[in-house]
């Protein structure tokens, strides 16, 4: 799924490459989706994600990667990227909302004062 957006200014939102609503069902998938947001691009590891979700409870077994797998069939399999440091969000930076607001924000700034 090309051209996803990901809203995490408010609540949560994604929308597919043609614009349609993406439900993302339940508080811990959608945790797991904030989470790798809030850092798109970047690998978060196993162990991190594992702590983020559970707190001090962490579930035995598969559990981490029954939920992306989850993630995956609702964004996506390309959405959500595997490698040797962990997962991660494998869409441009800018499709999360909240990159983008940042990136205006310095934009602006850099502008001269009228």
């Amino acid at each position: 799924m090309t051209g996803v957006r990901i809203g995490i200014l408010g609540p949560l939102e994604v929308r597919d490459g043609t614009g349609r609503p993406v439900e993302i069902s339940g508080p811990r998938l959608r945790a797991l989706l904030v989470r790798l947001a809030l850092e798109p691009g970047r690998p978060v590891s196993a162990a991190r994600l594992l702590d983020d979700l559970w707190d001090d409870d962490p579930p035995g077994g598969n559990a981490l990667q029954a939920l992306v797998s989850r993630l995956r069939a609702a964004t996506g399999r390309d959405v959500i990227g595997h490698g040797p440091a962990g997962y991660r969000l494998a869409l441009d930076p800018s499709a999360v909302d909240a990159v983008a607001f940042e990136r205006a924000v310095a934009a602006a700034r850099a502008l001269p004062d009228p």
